[in-house]
């Protein structure tokens, strides 16, 4: 769908966080036509972040991005559950440890490629529904944390195990 710049339509406004009508001191995301999804403080003006980097960083009405951002969290986890595992921290019962090693790598590649696909797919949809930046970090978080568990997998697996 166009948007014209200095065409015909002057009065059309391109997708974007614009001014709540219902709520002062709020914002939606203006698809273009109509209001969707839940409303946003205004970001402050002197706030660390300019309002730009603030409203990016929003998932807005774009799933995937809300996906995406719950992704970060979850690679994040998975790492930290690597780290713990690799420790010797973790013992369960009847497992050994080179398993539960191999257990908390693969889960934690998992993760983060379940991570990477729905930030691309959420990158995809930003344009028109926002997101784009919180979509972008959850894609580079997924990539840097998912590829260190996955070469580690490559480099048992070509070693011959644990």
């Amino acid at each position: 769908m166009p948007y014209p710049d200095d065409e015909d339509d002057l009065d059309r406004v391109r997708p974007g966080w614009e001014p709540d009508p219902e709520r002062e001191g709020y914002e939606r995301w203006w698809t273009g036509e109509r209001f969707l999804g839940a409303p946003h403080r205004e970001p402050q003006p002197f706030s660390a972040l300019s309002p730009d980097a603030e409203r990016s960083m929003r998932p807005g009405p774009n799933r995937d991005a809300r996906i995406a951002r719950a992704g970060i969290v979850v690679t994040l986890l998975g790492f930290a559950g690597q780290v713990v595992a690799a420790s010797g921290l973790v013992r369960i019962p009847g497992v050994g440890s080179s398993a539960v090693i191999l257990g908390a790598l693969v889960l934690a590649a998992l993760t983060a490629a379940v991570t990477v696909v729905v930030a691309a797919r959420g990158l995809r949809r930003a344009s028109a529904l926002g997101g784009r930046a919180i979509s972008s970090l959850a894609l580079g978080v997924g990539i840097v944390l998912g590829l260190a568990p996955v070469l580690l997998l490559v480099a048992i697996g070509i070693g011959g195990g644990l």
